[in-house]
């Protein structure tokens, strides 16, 4: 049995490649050609923890995974990450086990993919200042896709721990050839930017109408609890929402079930999931749009989508 390493997959996968393996499992997904159980969850309140099952079928890139995936928000205090996985692959035709990935760089490098993905079909096309609001591993990348699918020039980030933004800064200005400007809270990170990006574990709004303006992307990809949210009730209530899956996000999003328990929109208020905008079934960014919004939970299609690539671009190599 093969096994990734982390460091081998970071040295295989590219963004870009990344980005456009989302967005055909995306399509794939829309077209009806996708295997894709509901995710299995285990809340381990006790330890203030998750850890889920994901697992997924891609009929047409012949892909089959399975992610183990926790997410445990105290880890960083622990000198651990607070997101961390596994991907079981196996091979489709005869359910042997094919290999084994460290799935904590991928399921970072696949959820800033379909940011990108959403940017490039949403996001304003003459955006040139991004905000980034939270500074883990996951903000790294969103960063990071936003960066191959837009032409920016300025990127702000905020995030409570002063230490994280300077890693950010360090990492990511010389990586993307970006100005990174470390702001002091949120309302001033997303100031007059033209895309917004929120990787958080915040059970609270991160973001509010108020500080944005009236022609924005923002993309939402850190909560996936029904009590959780980084976007108030005016940004969502206002804009055109994408979603990743409406089955998945009415189970999981709190993001969208919040504004509507207040009674703010209704379940008609989603747009299209992003897939049928892939498709062309559906319109992204038009030119009368001012706020568009794509909230992600994150679906397993994007694990299996990456992880035959990353094996197959292996086994190329060797």
């Amino acid at each position: 049995m093969l096994y990734l390493s982390d460091e081998e997959i970071a040295e295989i996968l590219t963004m870009r490649e990344a980005i456009d393996a989302v967005e055909k499992a995306f399509g794939e997904y829309a077209r009806g050609s996708a295997m894709m159980p509901p995710r299995s969850t285990m809340m381990l309140d006790k330890h203030n923890g998750s850890v889920s099952l994901m697992p997924s079928y891609l009929e047409e890139t012949n892909a089959l995974a399975t992610k183990i995936i926790s997410i445990y928000p105290d880890n960083p205090q622990r000198g651990l990450p607070t997101t961390m996985a596994w991907i079981v692959v196996n091979d489709p035709e005869t359910g042997m086990l094919d290999a084994m990935l460290d799935g904590t760089y991928l399921t970072a490098m696949r959820t800033g993919a379909v940011s990108g993905v959403a940017a490039r079909y949403l996001a304003p096309k003459d955006s040139r200042v991004a905000a980034v609001i939270g500074c883990g591993a996951q903000g790294k990348t969103q960063a990071w896709a936003i960066s191959e699918v837009l032409d920016l020039e300025e990127m702000r980030v905020f995030d409570l721990s002063e230490e994280g933004m300077n890693g950010f800064a360090e990492e990511m200005g010389p990586k993307l050839g970006l100005d990174i400007v470390k702001a002091g809270s949120g309302a001033e990170a997303v100031k007059d930017a033209d895309v917004v990006l929120t990787a958080t574990t915040s059970k609270n709004p991160v973001v509010r109408r108020e500080w944005l303006g009236d022609r924005v992307h923002v993309g939402a990809i850190g909560a996936f609890y029904p009590d959780y949210r980084e976007l108030d009730t005016g940004i969502v209530s206002e804009a055109k929402v994408v979603v990743d899956s409406v089955e998945a996000i009415m189970d999981e999003a709190g993001d969208i079930l919040i504004p509507i328990a207040e009674g703010a929109i209704t379940a008609d208020h989603i747009h299209a999931e992003l897939g049928e905008i892939v498709n062309g079934e559906k319109e992204g960014r038009t030119p009368g749009d001012g706020l568009t919004v794509f909230k992600s939970v994150g679906l397993a299609i994007q694990d299996s989508s990456v992880a035959s690539l990353v094996l197959r671009k292996y086994r190329e190599s060797r």
